[in-house]
């Protein structure tokens, strides 16, 4: 480097990295870190740099015991470095939520984050929630302790005391502080940063909790909630609630997990780890990385396992209380596939109404019609209906011919938390070609977006729930839908069953049409393409008493308008329906006549006569 070339602090964590790289000497390492904290306190550019970004200290100072307890430069890792990418790109509006294997390093990185924090920033207050009082003690003289009491005594502010679980510095009046989670946590402090480690075991309640927390954190505090998975909880339901930035970190993004004894993979027996090898290597993932995947696998007397301790998507992180009744490695797997495909078009209808008056034999009006017009869908980004496949036609010499058939199954919202769902099928094999999700949607409105759905695909059967409204099917009555679902009720006086519009969910129905569901995802889980309706299938679960239904806190709607969605095909066509010909090309194709023959005299006109 010149001497007119400016140095930054990425400039020294190269020449650390490169230097331990080329010696793998700690001695020698200490001294340089020791000669790298004198340059950046005489450096005025460099101590701002590490003033606006303390973490860029760790790189730089820090030391860390690695899986094989030996002391080494802490240099970050894959996922490290993506965590401080996000933070980097992402701020504090937002709590972090970093879902992951094991042993990633994230406590370590979250740590040491705070160290830097707390002896680089004035009045900074640190806390790290653990599950238990062992991981508080591990994290405090492991991963905190050790850090501190390497770092040269220029980059160690004076303390007022150094107890078992607190770092105090008393010329800064910042601290760092570890304790057990506890409900009332956190009442009488101000705090800058908060650490929610292993926050999916904890003890109390995680909602009591983060609302005692909130209180003392100040408006640009920076929270993270980190963990392995432990079934459906709290942290489960914090995940799932969108209120936070989601980082899921496979665990083939550890450089470590990875090895070049692949007698594990010789020895496969059982038809799951089979499976789980073809998916591995259709997601691209090397020999090395897959033998030591198996071995993980031989490891565990409980096979299951693995998937929580080593997840491969974030529904597979959480294994499910109950029984789900579909097959559970067939969705991870797939969700796997559709995740990697190209996304759905995503929007809403936009459509005119038309009102006609009705008139009697006299010209009276006595009523008046309505149909939709103009339907074209926009795609939006706020928009709640995904178009996975477009409509198919069969066309000949530029003209339709035929029409692949479609059914759309409903289900309305019964409560306000529930969601306006619809699937729909290509009727031929029974493959998803559209789904509609929204949360909050008026009746009429969503019957609206039915009609322009049946009418985009081809004039689809349509089917929707009448269990909680009735409106939806009535409204696709009132504007003259052709091609509506009717079932027969048999519960009336009269001898023949009467034919009544929409599908009725009953303790009689339900279960025939679950089953029919798991029978068809069962023999192709590739039938369904949409991520939200997988996940799903996963919390969809048969409880004690019988009934199937989602796990408390999670939703079925998609669910349920897939099961009707496959009910009601048998009243709709399975095979390409052919378009019947227009008057003219009747004629022209069995007579041999065109408008232009008749033009030309070929034939006599009525007029001749």
């Amino acid at each position: 480097m010149t001497a007119s070339t400016t140095l930054t602090v990425a400039d020294m964590i190269e020449k650390r990295r490169q230097r331990w790289e080329e010696r793998h000497d700690l001695e020698y390492d200490t001294k340089l870190v020791e000669a790298a904290a004198r340059r950046i306190l005489s450096d005025r550019a460099l101590m701002q740099e590490i003033l606006d970004r303390p973490y860029l200290l760790i790189e730089v100072a820090f030391h860390i015991v690695d899986k094989e307890k030996d002391t080494v430069p802490f240099f970050f890792n894959e996922v490290q470095r993506d965590f401080i990418r996000q933070y980097e790109e992402n701020g504090t509006d937002r709590a972090y939520i970093v879902l992951k294997g094991r042993q990633q390093g994230f406590t370590s990185l979250i740590t040491a984050m705070q160290t830097a924090f707390a002896i680089v920033r004035r009045n900074f207050s640190g806390m790290t929630l653990a599950d238990c009082a062992d991981n508080t003690r591990a994290i405090f003289n492991d991963k905190a302790r050790m850090v501190y009491e390497r770092l040269p005594d220029l980059l160690k502010p004076n303390e007022r005391f150094n107890s078992k679980n607190e770092l105090f510095f008393d010329k800064l009046n910042s601290s760092w502080r570890i304790q057990v989670a506890a409900e009332q946590v956190g009442r009488s402090r101000t705090l800058n940063f908060v650490h929610y480690s292993e926050a999916a075991f904890y003890k109390c309640s995680l909602a009591a909790m983060q609302k005692s927390i909130g209180e003392a954190c100040t408006h640009d505090a920076f929270r993270v909630f980190e963990s392995t998975a432990n079934g459906y909880n709290e942290f489960k339901n914090l995940w799932d609630g969108g209120s936070c930035v989601n980082l899921f970190y496979g665990w083939w993004r550890t450089a470590e997990y990875r090895t070049t004894d692949h007698r594990a993979l010789e020895r496969i027996s059982d038809t799951w780890i089979c499976e789980r090898v073809k998916m591995l290597e259709g997601m691209g993932l090397d020999r090395d990385q897959i033998a030591w995947y198996c071995r993980k696998y031989e490891g565990y007397i409980d096979k299951a396992s693995i998937r929580q301790e080593y997840p491969c998507t974030p529904e597979e992180a959480f294994i499910a209380s109950g029984d789900c009744v579909f097959d559970i490695e067939a969705i991870h797997n797939r969700l796997i596939e559709v995740r990697q495909a190209p996304p759905p078009r995503v929007g809403y209808f936009t459509y005119r109404k038309i009102v006609e008056p009705l008139k009697d034999g006299f010209g009276a009006v006595v009523g008046y019609t309505e149909r939709l017009a103009d339907i074209a869908f926009k795609e939006a980004l706020d928009g709640y209906i995904k178009l996975h496949t477009e409509p198919e036609v069969v066309e000949k010499n530029g003209r339709v011919t035929g029409l692949v058939p479609y059914v759309v199954g409903g289900d309305t919202a019964g409560t306000g938390q529930d969601f306006f769902t619809a699937k729909v099928l290509d009727n031929r094999e029974g493959r998803t070609v559209a789904t509609l999700h929204k949360q909050r949607l008026d009746d009429d409105l969503y019957a609206e977006q039915m009609y322009c759905l049946g009418h985009y695909y081809n004039m689809a059967l349509i089917g929707i729930e009448t269990n909680y409204s009735r409106v939806p099917m009535r409204r696709l009555q009132d504007l003259g839908y052709p091609n509506l679902y009717l079932r027969e009720n048999t519960s009336g006086m009269a001898d023949v069953p009467e034919r009544v519009l929409g599908f009725e969910t009953t303790t009689r129905t339900k279960p025939i049409i679950v089953a029919e569901l798991i029978m068809r995802m069962r023999e192709d889980i590739t039938r369904e393409c949409d991520p939200e309706t997988l996940e799903e299938m996963t919390t969809f679960v048969r409880k004690e008493n019988g009934r199937t239904e989602a796990i408390g806190g999670c939703h079925d709607d998609l669910v349920m308008a897939l099961a009707i969605a496959h009910f009601i095909r048998g009243q709709q066509a399975v095979c390409v329906q052919d378009v019947l010909p227009e008057e003219n090309r009747v004629l022209e194709e069995m007579f041999h006549y065109t408008p232009e023959v008749e033009s030309e005299g070929a034939f006599m006109s009525w007029d001749d006569f």
